[in-house]
This record gives C-alpha cells, sequence and structure tokens, in this order.
C-alpha cells in the first residue's frame, strides 16, 4: 500500500494516456482501463485519458477547429479546385449537423435526419479532415527521422503548429494542470501513436519537469532496444517498459514512496539522459490470473465512434496457438510461461463487472486469439448470473468449428460475431506459416456458423510467401462464392514485425529482409500504414507491386454481405419499365458540385454524397436543376435516375411532384 507520509496526497499518482493517431475509436483500448483497475484495486489515485478519442471530441466541442483546418488546406490552385471544394463542404456539413452529431456521438442519443451510421461516418470523416496533412499523420521512413520531426514540433511553441496539434497541446496542458501526476504512462499500441506519444512526452517534460514518464505497450515491447537509442526518447522518457505493466507501475510508485528501493522495480528499463547504458529491472512476476476486470471510469465510454455502446474485455496475455510466423504477439508467448489465460470464473467476473457498471449489452473479447472453449464457458457462468450480453471473439478458423453443435452453443451463449485472419485456401502455405488449420474446414466453418447466425468477418492477407497465381485463384474464388456470409475488416500485406518468427528466420520463409533502420508497412490500404516491419521480398514469389494489386483486385471483385437475387427482400433498382421518381430533394448532407469545380458542369449536374464519399453525374439533358435545389427529370430516363438516387439514400423522391416528367419533356432513350 502507498505511504502515508512520503507521498504528496494532493497529486494524482499515475495519469495513464492513450495518444493519438489510430483507429481505434470504437471503444476505449483496454491497456489503460486493465492498468487503471489494477492500481485503484491497490489504493492509488489514476486519472486515465484516451486523447485519441478526445481529439474528436474537442472537434464536437468546438467546430470551429473545422474551418480553421480547412482553410489552411486551401490552396486556391485551379487543378485542385474540386479537392479545395469537397473540403469545404464537408466542413459546411458537420457544422450544420453538429446538434445532432453531439447528440449521438458524445451521448448516444438519436441523430435526427442523418440516422446513427451517418452520423458516426459524418464524425469520422470530420476527424480526418482535421487532421490530414499534419504531424498526427505523418507515416515514416525510419525511427531516426520520426525522431527527429518530433523534436522540431517540440520546439516550436504549440500555437505555431498545425491545428489539431495545438489542439493536442492544450488537451495535454490541461491534463497535467487538473492532475499534478506523479507518473504519467503512455501507451503506445500502433506504431502510427508512436510520433505523437514521443510530442506528448517531450511537452509533459517541459510544463512538468518533476514528473516521471513511462512508455509502454505493443510497439515498445517491439522496438524496445531502437526506442532506447532514440536523442528524443532519452531527453524525454524516464523508463520504457516492455512487458505488462500493471506490476512494473505498481512498484514504481511503491518506490517513489520510498518503501522500495528502485531496483526491486520489475519489468522497466530505465534511461540515462546523460546517454550511459540503460538498465533493467528484475522480471516481473504478477501474473494474468492475479489481475481483476478493468476499470472504465473516468474513460467517456459512451461517446466513443460507434452506432451503439460496446466495451471490451480480454481473456489471455499472449496466444495459445503462438506459432503463426508472421505473428510478432503470438510468438512471443511461446517460450515457457509466455501465454497466460485466465479462468472461466476471472472472465465472467470481469464480463459482469463492466456490464453492470457501464449497461452495455455488447462485449468485445479482444484478444488476438481467443480460446473458444475457455469464453463459451465463461460466458455460461456469466449468463447463471443473470448477465446476458452478446459478444464477439477474435480467433482461427480451426477445426472446433467444424462441429456445428459447438457453432450454436456459442450462439446461444450470445455470441454474434468472430473476426478472423485469411490467408487463402492454399495448405502448402498454411503449413509453412504454421497456422494450424485445413483450408479443406474452411466452407464447413462457413457453413456451421452462418446456420448459427454468427457474423464472421474477415482480415484478408497479401504477398503470402511465394503464393503462386493459381494459388491467388483458388483463393479468391473462396471469397467470391462466400461474400453473401462474410464481412472485410482488412486487406494488407504481410509485414515482417521485429519479434516475429519471420524476421528470426527469414531464410526458412524464403525472404530477404532489409534489416538496415528502412521501416515498411501498409501505406495504400491500412490506416496509417497499419502495422510496420521490415522491408521485404519473397524469393521466386510475387513482387509487391504485384501483391498489392491481387489485394486490389479482391477489393474491386468481392463484395462482402451482397444479397443475391434470390434472396434479397430489397426491390431492385428501378429497370427501364420500373417506378420513376419525377422529382429529387438531395438531403443536407448531398452537394450538388459547381461550375468552377467540374469541368464538365455544362454537360452534367454532379451531385457528391458527402457522407458516403460517393459521387454521381447525371446528364443535364435528362436532370435539371431547380434555383431552390430540386432536381426534376427532363425524360423517363432521368425519372429513372432520380428513382435509383433515392433508393441509394441521396435524396427523398418530392411528393409534390408528379409521377412522372410531363409528356413534351419525355424521350425515347
Amino acid at each position: 500500500m502507498p505511504s502515508s507520509t512520503s507521498a504528496d496526497r494532493t497529486r494524482t499518482d499515475a495519469l495513464l494516456i492513450f495518444p493519438p493517431q489510430t483507429e481505434a475509436r470504437f471503444f476505449p483500448y483496454l491497456s489503460l482501463p486493465y492498468l487503471t483497475g489494477h492500481l485503484r484495486r491497490r489504493g492509488r489515485r489514476v486519472h486515465q485519458a484516451d486523447l485519441n478519442i478526445a481529439v474528436l471530441h474537442e472537434l464536437l466541442c468546438r467546430p470551429a477547429l473545422l474551418d480553421d483546418a480547412v482553410r489552411a488546406q486551401d490552396t486556391g490552385d485551379d487543378s485542385t479546385a474540386v479537392s479545395d471544394w469537397y473540403r469545404r463542404a464537408v466542413a459546411e456539413v458537420f457544422a450544420a449537423h453538429i446538434g445532432d452529431l453531439r447528440a449521438h456521438v458524445l451521448r448516444k442519443e438519436p441523430a435526427g435526419d442523418l440516422g446513427a451510421d451517418r452520423a458516426v461516418r459524418l464524425a469520422g470523416l470530420a476527424l480526418e479532415l482535421l487532421v490530414r496533412d499534419t504531424f498526427l499523420v505523418r507515416t515514416w521512413e525510419n525511427l531516426g527521422r520520426l525522431d527527429d520531426a518530433v523534436r522540431r514540433v517540440a520546439a516550436r511553441p504549440p500555437a505555431a503548429s498545425d491545428v489539431p496539434v495545438a489542439s493536442l497541446h492544450r488537451l495535454v496542458s490541461g491534463l497535467l494542470g487538473r492532475h499534478r501526476p506523479r507518473v504519467v504512462g503512455l501507451s503506445v499500441a500502433f506504431f502510427s501513436q508512436l510520433a505523437p506519444a514521443l510530442l506528448i512526452a517531450a511537452w509533459v517534460r517541459r510544463l512538468a519537469p518533476d514528473t516521471r514518464i513511462c512508455l509502454g505497450g505493443q510497439q515498445v515491447m517491439l522496438r524496445h532496444d531502437s526506442l532506447a537509442r532514440l536523442p528524443g526518447v532519452l531527453e524525454s522518457v524516464d523508463a520504457l517498459c516492455p512487458t505488462a505493466g500493471e506490476e512494473p507501475l505498481e512498484r514504481w510508485l511503491d518506490a517513489l514512496d520510498g518503501t522500495v528501493p528502485l531496483t526491486a522495480v520489475p519489468g522497466m528499463t530505465w534511461l540515462s539522459r546523460s546517454g550511459a547504458d540503460s538498465r533493467t529491472g528484475p522480471p516481473v512476476t504478477l501474473r494474468f490470473r492475479d489481475l481483476g476486470p478493468p476499470d472504465f471510469t473516468g474513460l467517456p465510454f459512451r461517446s466513443y465512434l460507434n452506432d451503439a455502446l460496446e466495451l471490451a474485455i480480454v481473456s489471455c496475455v499472449g496466444c495459445y496457438w503462438g506459432r503463426c510466423a508472421f505473428c510478432s504477439y503470438g510468438n512471443r508467448a511461446l517460450p515457457q510461461g509466455g501465454y497466460q489465460q485466465g479462468t472461466a470464473t476471472q472472465i465472467a467476473d470481469a464480463v459482469e463487472t463492466v456490464v453492470r457498471a457501464t449497461g452495455t449489452r455488447y462485449v468485445s473479447v479482444a484478444d488476438e486469439n481467443t480460446n473458444l472453449r475457455l469464453i463459451l464457458k465463461a460466458m455460461r457462468v456469466a449468463r447463471a448470473r443473470g448477465v446476458r450480453v452478446r459478444f464477439g471473439v477474435r480467433g482461427r478458423l480451426e477445426a472446433i468449428l467444424t462441429d456445428p453443435e459447438f457453432c450454436l452453443d456459442l450462439a446461444a451463449a450470445g455470441c454474434a460475431m468472430i473476426s478472423v485472419g485469411y490467408e487463402g485456401v492454399s495448405q502448402r502455405l498454411l503449413d509453412r506459416m504454421d497456422r494450424g488449420v485445413r483450408a479443406a474446414d474452411y466452407q464447413r466453418i462457413l457453413d456451421n456458423l452462418d446456420a448459427a447466425g454468427i457474423t464472421v468477418r474477415f482480415s484478408v492477407m497479401g504477398q503470402v510467401l511465394d503464393e503462386t497465381p493459381d494459388e491467388f485463384e483458388a483463393s479468391l474464388r473462396f471469397l467470391v462464392d462466400n461474400e453473401r456470409r462474410i464481412g472485410i475488416d482488412a486487406l494488407e500485406l504481410m509485414v515482417a514485425e521485429p519479434g516475429s518468427r519471420l524476421v528470426g528466420s527469414p531464410e526458412e520463409y524464403g525472404l530477404d529482409l532489409d534489416t538496415t533502420d528502412r521501416l515498411a508497412g501498409n501505406p495504400e490500404l491500412s490506416y496509417l500504414a497499419g502495422r510496420v516491419g521490415h522491408p521485404l521480398s519473397v524469393r521466386g514469389g510475387p513482387t509487391r507491386t504485384e501483391a498489392l494489386d491481387r489485394l486490389v483486385r479482391i477489393f474491386h471483385t468481392v463484395r462482402p454481405g451482397r444479397t443475391h437475387a434470390s434472396t434479397s427482400s430489397h426491390p431492385a433498382p428501378a429497370g427501364p419499365h420500373g417506378p420513376g421518381a419525377a422529382a429529387l430533394r438531395p438531403h443536407t448532407w448531398v452537394r450538388v458540385a459547381p461550375a468552377s469545380a467540374d469541368d464538365h458542369a455544362a454537360d452534367r449536374v454532379t451531385l457528391a454524397d458527402l457522407v458516403r464519399e460517393r459521387f454521381y453525374a447525371l446528364p443535364r439533358a435528362d436532370v435539371e436543376q431547380r434555383p431552390d435545389g430540386l432536381l426534376t427529370a427532363r425524360t423517363e430516363r432521368g425519372s429513372r435516375l432520380l428513382a435509383r438516387l433515392a433508393d441509394a439514400g441521396a435524396g427523398t423522391a418530392d411528393p409534390e411532384r408528379s409521377a412522372s416528367p410531363a409528356p413534351s419533356a419525355r424521350s425515347s432513350s
């Protein structure tokens, strides 16, 4: 327990921060709630702050920030007229609907005419427009350039920085002023958070020089040695935590109280600003089974970028399989004791605590790979206590799912979704990567999950070692054949992350790696490049360009969730003899592009659905735009086009108009 004499009881013991910039905005990332829960149960004063979602909340509270950012992005160049107009239009629509956006995103109230789905999309688009081309969303060639850029930005007055950087500085300085923390811990889960995290650390060092600063999370685990050599890290950070942070933070606070020596603090690498060698404390002894449930208190968990309230738990540390060659997270679980699994009762306790504390009706089990038998047992325990909640899991298409009764049992316990990785249907490649699954089982598994009513979402990997054209075609064919019953969350090329078996033995997998300081990710398809590792090439396999083309082909060919005509409950789009619409009133978020932004404005009316990010070109021979914005059909073809736009959600067929164009305006087209 903390000392009552040595600690300043007016200060927060630990301020835990999840930094921008990442797409993890659907529910709170779990590192902070688990750390917070553990430290609070030890009597510590902890505040947790998710600055990744706070940047969005700041924008919702101060929508003029978007106007400032858009003005800064406006080029005034005729060649970018469409882009400039589009950004201004998005900002205008955002401002026009700010009340509905605040109601839904911040309080989960109805979103007016926008609806929940559009409100979530528009808020996300506005955020991406705010941070566009700024420091927060830069990608990096190597860690040295990242570190140099952080130091330059940190040295500038915040007001001289980009709009979102200045906004982030206000958030950080406000937290430090309110909480006066003894320790600031930054959880860096994704590579895209690394530069903003180091910038926050530099600000904390300047604003609160007596505060201790620690970096932890997945990126510290992957890049511990490289980070410990960066000048900016040595200037701003006191310690790196390349392991689970509960025990290290707990014991560090004890050391600051004077109740234990600093040398007894486990799991920390202490950095020296003088450039002397870093030193590492003893290993941690706390196990996952010793931990309690996450604590979301203090986080705005009802205000994440989701249609409804959703929270998460974990059931383990590491991966019980752990052998997939490309998975740095799972591969760390291979040594004896690396994988730690909770008990069914412990997991049920976490589910019950979260549900009763927050009222959530959906819980994500956010493991890299969930032990499905364990989670089924845990959810049955929770249901026996009267806790009924739907849940989602992540895993592999493994043999247990070939049992239809097991899939039905999962669904009966509340399982609504399973997210899986898909590397194709070549058993040769699956075995080479040590995936531990049989491609021959995949169809049966999808059939079983579909029959049980469990949604399946794929993350599709490309550049799967030396995949042949025929192997790719077979893998693509499987996706097309099953497109109705799957979703696709991500498309990304294989990445050789530090700590993975790919990097440990590249020759075993036919890889040539560039192990200099160059970085490689997936900037074409993943948010801010996604996973980042060593550049690779595959001997005898597709080049990166060829592999990327294959993924793009999947994107254009596979239509996830497509409902075929034989099973559709929706009417088909208006055909040559189908019902038309004589007039259409575009929704407020659908704008007509001005002539200055459209080289073909004399021949067409161009509509932009700014929420769905779609353009529609309507021939002026068929459709007329009235001064009040109403679109009217001049021909039967125009009537059909307006009907299709109404079906696409771009506007409302105007009931004040007649059902068809005037005879004089009809055409035989």
